[in-house]
């Protein structure tokens, strides 16, 4: 079984509220917040710099890079106030995730559509919940429409079933 790795504590809860929707203007801003806070963290708990970071993604985007790889100058670009014409690809986004064992910038990016980022195993267990909440009802629904039943139609059903089975 593999082990999760703890999520940073500024990562929001699952059972969080569903966030409001960032405004554009604003997204910009977090996004290279956020980045710059991915890639020290990055440092510091894993002990990769924006070199290591850079040719973990480029490694990861393999064949399909098409002669392309990420560069800790494009990092740091992406990070600094004044680099403005520079933006993070999204398509750079699960690589960073990836390399860094870090979504937060996944959960942001979510946030800004108004949405939520689970991960795969919150994901299972709300689709669980939701299977056994239609459970419950269909038991509630097969016992209400038992009892409107006449007295005898139960078995009178069974025993054709099981006449027309042998058949």
């Amino acid at each position: 079984m593999t082990m999760r790795r703890p999520s940073p504590p500024e990562q929001r809860s699952f059972f969080d509220a569903v966030p409001e929707a960032l405004p554009a203007r604003e997204f910009g801003q977090q996004v290279r917040m956020v980045l710059t806070e991915t890639l020290a963290t990055a440092r510091e708990v894993r002990g990769l710099d924006r070199f290591a970071v850079a040719a973990e993604m480029s490694r990861l985007m393999g064949d399909d890079s098409e002669g392309r790889e990420i560069t800790k100058r494009m990092l740091d670009n992406y990070c600094a106030p004044s680099g403005t014409d520079w933006r993070f690809p999204l398509e750079a986004l699960p690589l960073l995730c990836r390399a860094t064992g870090d979504t937060r910038l996944l959960t942001l990016t979510a946030q800004a559509c108004g949405m939520k980022a689970l991960p795969a195993e919150a994901a299972a267990l709300g689709e669980l919940m939701l299977l056994e909440m239609q459970e419950r009802e269909l038991r509630e629904r097969k016992r209400e429409l038992q009892g409107r039943l006449p007295k005898g139609a139960l078995a009178w059903a069974a025993a054709e079933v099981a006449r027309r089975g042998k058949a």
